[in-house]
């Protein structure tokens, strides 16, 4: 079964920075096709485009994007902060789950 997953987490290091992380598992199907992911904000009326995460391939069924943001990045709206990723592998577009905070 293929799943893709965020993760959004303090960086120990860096108090006003996050780490955003993607993984992907059960993409046997899709070995060496490119990925890319776009992060955005969920929002009652349309969502937020946030920012990108840059490519990697399918190795052995799975994949991994990541980078360091500032929290302002993540800063979608007032109150609480609803940030999921669209994945692109190969073509075909999944969703992630949401992933909920005050950044």
């Amino acid at each position: 079964m293929k799943t893709v997953k965020l993760y959004i987490n303090r960086d120990p290091d860096f108090t006003e920075y996050y780490r955003v992380n993607v993984f992907g598992e059960g993409f046997y199907d899709s070995e060496g096709k490119s990925v890319g992911a776009r992060v955005r904000g969920d929002d009652e009326w349309f969502d937020d485009r946030l920012f990108s995460l840059g490519g990697t391939q399918v190795l052995h069924g799975q994949f991994g994007l990541g980078n360091l943001v500032h929290k302002s990045q993540l800063n979608e709206d007032w109150g609480e902060d609803e940030i999921y990723a669209v994945v692109d592998v190969g073509g075909d577009t999944f969703n992630t789950n949401t992933v909920r905070g005050k950044f």
